[in-house]
């Protein structure tokens, strides 16, 4: 689960292209769903735009289960 931010806090963390495990994931490139997921990062495979993985590059935004 991710963190929220307060509007205070998200004026100073700002927004963050993630790619999601288990969501809906549409490319900010050219909206496809499709993705050659890696270890630390995830490719559209149609226009090559990588996204970081949330649970690999950013474990601070997940909540300690």
């Amino acid at each position: 689960m991710t963190k929220h931010f307060s509007p205070t806090e998200l004026e100073s963390v700002g927004y963050r292209l993630l790619y999601r495990a288990n969501e809906v994931n549409h490319c900010p490139g050219c909206g496809k769903m499709h993705w050659f997921v890696g270890r630390r990062t995830a490719e559209c495979a149609f226009c090559g735009t990588a996204l970081p993985l949330l649970n690999s590059m950013l474990p601070d935004l997940m909540d300690p289960a």
